[in-house]
């Protein structure tokens, strides 16, 4: 045995008899999280799994009989210019959501944080929204938006800026926006509670020693406030991506995909595909292609996050 073999099995055998001690050191750890692993591979784990497995076969809704197809499903979805359509329409709603509700929520968060009459009541109304079913808000928007009866044709109309009213639910140039604003609205609270609860974590003389310094009110926010508020920007921002991403309620409560799909999303077909119309193999297809989309953005974005050696 050369040298070089030697000193290979020597550390070969290093890194093995330091694993195997480490685990026998941690021993008690191990069985004490045993079963909240068990728990978690049970409920996580195997779906996962089992949607990875129907998405092989052929198998209609209303029959047990399964037909392996392999990756045909795939296949016919990355051919297909449906899917192009969806995803460009999901991150539409994506973008435009998360980006809305991350800064109208950090703008409410810095206001509630300053010395304002009525702060208490109004930290509590903003989280209103946030407590309201998710389906009766979007009820409720719908109704906002009517062409003949919602305020905000009304409004528009006072103010001259419309001739008569618009049906924007019914339009599929401008439909999205307007379940937009619905899903804004609903998710803006979360964002600002998040943010408040980060803004008060900094510490003040930081703000103290800037004002001495001569620093504006616009520096102190880009030097001292967004610096301070990375991680939970970070962590609110990925949150409401993912919750975004897979949201179903509003957009089906509001418009159910329509017009001719204009604001369908990936999850709206997938169940309208796998449910609606019985195909549960290409159902769990998409649903496969999406949870890989959310995947791979969760760690490029904490990668991104990462990379000068911050943690979370």
């Amino acid at each position: 045995m050369s040298l070089a073999e030697e000193y290979t099995e020597a550390s070969d055998n290093s890194h093995l008899e330091r694993g195997v001690a480490y685990v026998q050191r941690n021993s008690r750890a191990y069985l004490l999280i045993a079963p909240a692993a068990v728990f978690l591979l049970a409920v996580v784990g195997y779906p996962i799994i089992e949607t990875f497995r129907l998405s092989l076969y052929q198998s209609p809704a209303d029959s047990n009989i399964e037909t392996f197809v392999g990756l045909q499903h795939y296949v016919e979805i990355f051919d297909s210019d449906i899917f192009y359509r969806l995803l460009w329409q999901t991150g539409r709603w994506v973008v435009a959501g998360v980006a809305g509700k991350t800064l109208l929520g950090l703008l409410i968060a810095v206001h509630l944080k300053g010395d304002i009459r009525g702060r208490k009541f109004f930290r509590t109304a903003f989280l209103i929204p946030w407590g309201i079913p998710y389906a009766i808000s979007a009820v409720v928007f719908r109704w906002i938006e009517h062409p003949q009866f919602g305020y905000l044709n009304a409004i528009l109309l006072k103010l001259g800026i419309i001739e008569q009213g618009v049906g924007i639910l019914g339009n599929p140039s401008i439909a999205w926006l307007g379940v937009v604003v619905a899903d804004i609205w609903i998710g803006t609270p979360f964002m600002a509670i998040i943010f408040l609860a980060g803004l008060q974590s900094i510490p003040q003389e930081l703000y103290e020693a800037a004002a001495i310094d001569g620093a504006e009110k616009w520096h102190q926010f880009r030097y001292i406030t967004l610096p301070q508020l990375k991680s939970v920007v970070l962590i609110a921002t990925l949150l409401s991506t993912i919750w975004t991403f897979v949201s179903f309620d509003v957009i089906w409560t509001m418009t159910g995909g329509g017009p001719i799909s204009s604001t369908a999303t990936l999850v709206i077909h997938i169940y309208q595909v796998g449910l609606q119309n019985g195909n549960l193999g290409r159902g769990a297809a998409y649903s496969v292609i999406g949870f890989l989309f959310l995947f791979v953005f969760a760690i490029i974005y904490l990668r991104i996050y990462t990379r000068g050696g911050d943690e979370l």
